[in-house]
């Protein structure tokens, strides 16, 4: 039962970790507020400081350090923009914007608490099944369900979003960017194939 419980938690966890995309990150003796995104392999991707990429002890609060908070220890891999992996810095400001650094990181999760519950990084880093599909069901709801979108954004979270636009699918939900943020519009039934975005998003 208690290894059932663990499990449980990692999953609570990992949906948490999905539907933020803003984190306080302490380092040294700073701190600073951040926005992240998660690739199709589940890695979380950063702009980064110098500073945060000398060798030091990384601790991060999603989405702040507050008492619900997932705590995780993280260890950087420091990247170029134009290097290799370009797309992660290309994905983080589609959905973010100007980077505010001109440094990269990918970030390794080491271990993290949720719950007073303690959990594997690797529990943490998971695959994006939809990952391949993504940018074509992007491109779909964003040509040709753009009311749709208002509709669901305007439920989600009570305001009127003018120019909605579906940056990131995955099987537990949607994340849309608006002028103020993120909206993460959770889904009920995981998403399994694309129809049932479509579906999703049609019904509003």
């Amino acid at each position: 039962m208690e290894s059932f419980d663990e499990q449980q938690v990692a999953d609570a966890a990992w949906l948490y970790l999905r539907s933020n995309s803003t984190a306080t990150i302490k380092f040294d003796e700073h701190t600073l507020d951040v926005s992240y995104v998660i690739n199709h392999e589940g890695v979380l991707v950063i702009p980064a400081m110098v500073a945060m990429l000398q060798p030091c002890d990384i601790v991060m609060f999603i989405p702040e350090y507050c008492e619900d908070c997932i705590e995780m220890h993280v260890s950087l891999q420091e990247f170029k923009e134009e290097g290799e992996h370009a797309s992660l810095a290309d994905r983080w400001q589609v959905y973010h914007g100007v980077s505010p650094e001109v440094q990269w990181a990918m970030l390794e999760i080491d271990a993290a608490r949720f719950h007073e519950v303690f959990i594997d990084g690797e529990q943490l880093q998971r695959e994006n099944p939809l990952g391949e599909l993504e940018p074509a069901l992007c491109k779909d709801l964003n040509e040709n369900h753009i009311e749709h979108l208002i509709e669901i954004c305007k439920k989600h979270t009570n305001v009127a979003v003018q120019d909605p636009v579906v940056v990131g699918v995955d099987p537990l939900g949607l994340d849309i960017r608006a002028s103020f943020g993120i909206i993460r519009v959770p889904t009920e039934t995981p998403f399994a194939t694309t129809d049932d975005v479509t579906a999703f998003v049609s019904g509003g």
